[in-house]
């Protein structure tokens, strides 16, 4: 198989081995169990997409790359592997250990800095690249104008469609130039709605008018920047299809028509995963399969059931042999997958260290110079939204109380696969003043919870209470709690280290920073801003409901 603009020739592949290119698959624990192993040695699938699962560290993600690819190289037709993950920033990521973790998309946006878009991506990039690590599965260049949104958020750039396109482009490029395929996501766009894919099928009832003017504007930028993928979303859009509740991923009209067809999309389109309930429930994600590369899907994601990988694959060889999946289509698909593969292995298959910054640990970049990009992109970000009692920066006597309240969960989604907040936010404050006493609560506290803080609090009459909330606006038990401290009348700051649009559910609080990100540069840089170390400069990239339109933000205290 000669691919266009390419000597190298690949070995000539079997129908099987076609049909597992269109496949990316995960699995359970830090090593693939036999039947996955022996998956991957047949040639049956083309991808692998990596989750915390299945490592605990770098390094051993780095063993586990590295493990992958011997089994997909072992037969000589065989064809090395995309290794995909999610390491978005912010609350979506898959490595936490032996990596530098920067905050997310708004977090980026809010500093005002299309070069930290592209500077971010590229530390990323990097250190993903020397683990073995070819495709993130980034950015996300939904553009988050529903303040409901329960899954999109702080994970988009902000509300506004030119600057989302423009710091998308800015991402992918900072991915590419270091030999990262990019993923943009999730066409046409997931947000403006209040359901999570992962639950249930969204549906954005827009005009295409409407669609061209805000949910693909980021697409058609990514695509002029020579985007390497892009990721289909489980959202159905009656204007551009009129099957009832048909998804975007298994819609011919939508990944056909409208992106390969008007946006001139020729690069690898993939499907979220199949096995998320705004699919599976309806159609199974085995004959999803089938349907989104008939619709023009290039890779099917099943990250999950082995049975249901070996029941895809199955069902793609046995549609290509009866003629419902055109051979033509097939071909096109592998020759999208392959010619991606070339670039990416253009220096060779990972081979345990052989070749410097492939396959080896990420001790061979500038972790340090990384994680200082992360701090200073975690500063940059803050936004002083609310400064009405001059609480900031805090001038506390060395005997006053700072009592800290934070929440504990393991992800408010399923897309954050167990991310939370942790005590490094107490430990930083301690830092600075030693009195600080933090109390962890769970997602949405209980009356008789609420009742016990307020009866501490009514005794020990701290200082500060400094209430960390996260996404407010899906735990009610926040929102009362907030609400009832505030009428205490103690001083009081509200810091959200998820989306800021929580300030509309309680406005009477009158100091309030917006963090966007819960990562330890964040909670680190977020002490050192309360203590007044630096000025405020983050601005808001989406606007506050009845309060505060995008691009405010307080300058000074």
């Amino acid at each position: 198989m000669l691919m266009p603009g390419s000597n190298k020739l690949w070995p000539e592949l079997s129908l099987e081995e076609m049909v597992g290119q269109l496949l990316m698959i995960g699995f359970e624990g830090k090593k693939p169990p036999p039947e996955v192993a022996r998956f991957l040695v047949e040639g049956k699938a083309g991808g692998v997409i990596l989750l915390a699962r299945n490592f605990g560290d770098a390094r051993e993600a780095a063993e586990l790359v590295l493990s992958l690819q011997k089994l997909a190289t072992t037969r000589p037709s065989g064809l090395p592997l995309l290794i995909a993950i999610d390491q978005e920033g912010g609350p979506v990521v898959r490595l936490r250990q032996g990596i530098t973790l920067f905050p997310g998309n708004m977090a980026v946006s809010a500093t005002g800095n299309p070069e930290y878009a592209f500077q971010a991506a590229a530390a990323v990039a990097s250190e993903l690249r020397a683990l073995g690590i070819n495709m993130n599965l980034a950015p996300v260049v939904d553009v988050n104008n529903n303040p409901c949104n329960p899954v999109i958020g702080v994970r988009s750039f902000g509300e506004d469609p030119k600057m989302v396109a423009e710091l998308g482009i800015q991402a992918i490029k900072g991915y590419q130039s270091r030999g990262i395929a990019a993923v943009a996501k999730h066409f046409p766009g997931h947000g403006d709605t209040t359901v999570d894919s992962h639950q249930g099928m969204p549906r954005i009832g827009h005009p295409l008018s409407r669609l061209e003017e805000v949910e693909l504007v980021p697409f058609r930028a990514a695509i002029n920047a020579g985007v390497a993928g892009i990721m289909t979303t489980h959202c159905s859009f009656p204007a551009v299809d009129s099957a009832p509740n048909r998804p975007a991923t298994l819609s011919p009209a939508v990944l056909t028509g409208l992106l390969r067809e008007k946006l001139g999309f020729d690069g690898v389109l993939l499907t979220d995963c199949l096995e998320m309930r705004g699919v599976a429930e309806v159609y199974g994600p085995e004959q999803a399969a089938v349907l989104a590369v008939q619709a023009g899907a290039d890779l099917a994601l099943l990250t999950h059931s082995f049975d249901k990988q070996l029941t895809a694959h199955r069902l793609l060889v046995e549609a290509v042999r009866s003629g419902l999946l055109p051979y033509a289509r097939l071909e096109a698909a592998v020759q999208r997958v392959v010619r991606l593969k070339q670039w990416l292995f253009a220096e060779g298959v990972p081979t345990g260290g052989q070749k410097k910054g492939v396959g080896e640990s990420p001790d061979q970049v500038d972790q340090a110079e990384n994680q200082s990009l992360a701090q200073q992109i975690a500063a940059a970000a803050l936004t002083l939204v609310k400064n009405e009692e001059g609480l900031l920066p805090l001038k506390l006597a060395p005997e006053e109380e700072i009592y800290l309240l934070s929440f504990h969960h393991q992800g408010l989604t399923l897309a954050e696969e167990g991310a939370g907040s942790d005590s490094r936010l107490s430990q930083a404050l301690k830092k600075r003043h030693h009195r600080t006493r933090e109390r962890v609560l769970s997602l949405s506290p209980t009356a008789e919870t609420i009742e016990r803080v307020l009866g501490e609090l009514r005794a020990s009459r701290p200082g500060l209470v400094l209430i960390a909330t996260e996404d407010a606006g899906l735990a009610q038990g926040q929102v009362t709690l907030v609400k009832e401290i505030a009428a205490t009348g103690l001083p009081l700051v509200v810091v959200a280290l998820r989306t800021p649009y929580e300030l509309a559910l309680f406005p009477e609080v009158k100091t309030f920073v917006a963090a966007y990100s819960f990562q330890p540069v964040t909670l680190e840089a977020l002490a050192g801003l309360l203590w007044g170390e630096f000025l405020p400069t983050g601005k808001l990239p989406v606007s506050i409901p009845g309060l505060y339109p995008a691009g405010y933000g307080r300058s000074r205290f």
